[in-house]
């Protein structure tokens, strides 16, 4: 039986990928590609890797907060998953790191349950990788350092907390973590980083940053 595993890719520059990363999905023949419309994961690792004698499989996530539709999407694919380890080790390529808010971990949950080994292997934060294009410390000796998926319960709290706040998962919410960081007094503070890494890169401070940012955008409040 094959392994199955994450392969983190770094934050969108190429030159973060790490030489582990390298090595393991050299040795794959079987590559998942998450994507939505397409996969910068892959689009990334290409940029170094030669993926041309490779079986590359499309895995699509759907964009959805209904539970059901989540958990059958995660089933389905980690019966394809399943399938390709029957013979081969398989790779599913990851943004960022493999530990921090991956699709990876459903996945491989479902196969681990199956009798499958997985094998997660680490990358370099896109907050890590923002927070050096801004030429800023995330922390430093006893600064607490906060990450905020966008809409948890106690969002307002851990902003009004000491330490600088990473918050990931905006979306289309850009506008209202402008309003809620404005009425905190915070916005001043704040970093946004867009498609960090890539040619596209947007790095917006303070009151410059808009309303009409990419999803693969991650917010620093450096406060």
């Amino acid at each position: 039986m094959g392994i199955f595993y994450g392969v983190s890719v770094g934050s969108g520059d190429p030159e973060l990928i790490t030489l582990k990363a390298v090595r393991i999905i050299e040795k794959c023949p079987v590559i998942i590609a998450p994507c939505t419309k397409n996969s910068l994961a892959l689009s990334v690792a290409q940029n170094i890797i030669d993926f041309s004698d490779k079986k590359i499989i499309f895995a699509d996530f759907p964009m959805s907060k209904d539970e059901n539709i989540l958990s059958m999407n995660y089933s389905r694919i980690a019966d394809i998953v399943c399938g390709e380890l029957a013979e081969n080790d398989v790779a599913m390529l990851n943004l960022g790191d493999i530990s921090i808010y991956s699709t990876f971990s459903y996945i491989a949950d479902i196969v681990q349950e199956k009798g499958f080994d997985v094998i997660r292997c680490a990358g370099v934060t896109s907050f890590c990788a923002s927070a050096c294009e801004c030429g800023i410390n995330l922390s430093d000796r006893d600064k607490p350092l906060i990450i905020i998926p966008f809409g948890c319960d106690n969002m307002t709290d851990l902003l009004k907390s000491c330490g600088t706040k990473i918050i990931m998962k905006c979306g289309k919410n850009t506008g209202k973590l402008i309003d809620i960081l404005r009425e905190l007094n915070l916005l001043e503070n704040a970093y946004a980083v867009e498609n960090c890494g890539l040619e596209n890169q947007k790095i917006l401070k303070g009151y410059e940053i808009t309303d009409n940012l990419g999803y693969f955008t991650v917010f620093i409040v450096d406060a």
